[in-house]
């Protein structure tokens, strides 16, 4: 039973974390197990937030110190489960309310019982996945509007550029949960090559009104894009659909593998005034501290 004390006890009994489980998550499943609402194990934490997901997404030392007398556990278990970065919201593709992608055999694993019922896994909330990282099984989005415009998977263009998207994938994964920011270059990457270019490639015409830098690396992209997404013209949120992500992740598997190579045919094909922040991305990539300097000298457009 929850005691409302002026003084937060310890809980009795603590729940296992499950492996990638969000705070949120675990929090939702403590409260389920004792029976009381979300609010009421909120209160008895003595945390004032009005949603367990803001826990995950700017989680203060104090808070985090705090949960770690609660659960029993240490703070940096808590801090294992959130996405936040010293108290700060993260930057680039998470969610901040619903998960966008979700893995059916995870979720089923975890329906089975009363305890794990309603898990959430923060893989879930990240738009670099593809995969899961718990058992591997492809993530299948989970928002209404990327069901109704669902790709198979076995679309050439998807099929193609599975082993690039896999690699950007985990190079996006890798940097930020080991570093931090430093996988802000990589999220920067994403961004560029969904950008416009002015020109198309006289041998390579396309029917859509918004060419991208990305058909540069990943030929066919707008062609792929204006069969299957004829209205898009910018993400608004860039929390993208899993048949545009693949892509994208493939295009910067790509770039980080030969990043002066990709650098002059970007360069080649994007506006003068964009250069420098071009640049810029390329030797920020990982690896590229002690790169020679891209000049951006290119073929002419």
């Amino acid at each position: 039973m929850i005691h409302n004390r002026s003084a937060a006890r310890p809980l009795p009994v603590v729940l296992p974390v499950l492996q990638d489980e969000l705070l949120s998550s675990w929090i939702r499943r403590h409260a389920a197990f004792y029976g009381v609402g979300v609010n009421p194990m909120l209160r008895h934490c003595r945390l004032d937030v009005p949603l367990p997901r803001q826990l995950d997404l700017a989680l203060t030392t104090s808070d985090q110190h705090r949960l770690g007398d609660i659960f029993r556990c240490g703070a940096a278990v808590i801090r294992g489960m959130t996405q936040s970065r010293n108290g700060k919201a993260p930057e680039g593709p998470i969610a901040t309310v619903r998960p966008m992608q979700v893995c059916n055999r995870c979720a089923s694993r975890h329906r089975a019982a009363d305890i794990t019922r309603g898990a959430r896994l923060r893989s879930w909330m990240e738009g670099w996945r593809m995969s899961c990282p718990v058992c591997g099984t492809r993530l299948e989005d989970a928002r209404p509007m990327d069901m109704l415009t669902k790709v198979d998977a076995d679309d050439p263009l998807l099929a193609r550029t599975a082993v690039h998207a896999r690699m950007g994938e985990r190079l996006i994964d890798g940097t930020i949960r080991k570093r931090g920011g430093a996988g802000l270059p990589l999220i920067e990457l994403m961004r560029i090559l969904l950008l416009p270019r002015p020109t198309v490639s006289e041998n390579r015409p396309c029917r859509t009104a918004v060419p991208r830098l990305l058909d540069v690396v990943v030929p066919g992209f707008d062609q792929y894009l204006e069969e299957h997404y004829p209205h898009y013209r910018s993400p608004g949120t860039f929390l993208l659909a899993m048949a545009v992500r693949v892509p994208v992740l493939a295009g910067v598997g790509a770039v980080v593998s030969r990043p002066d190579y990709w650098a002059e045919r970007l360069l080649g094909v994007s506006p003068r005034d964009f250069h420098d922040r071009l640049i810029a991305c390329i030797r920020s990539l990982p690896g590229r501290a002690n790169a020679p300097r891209i000049t951006g000298t290119v073929v002419p457009t």
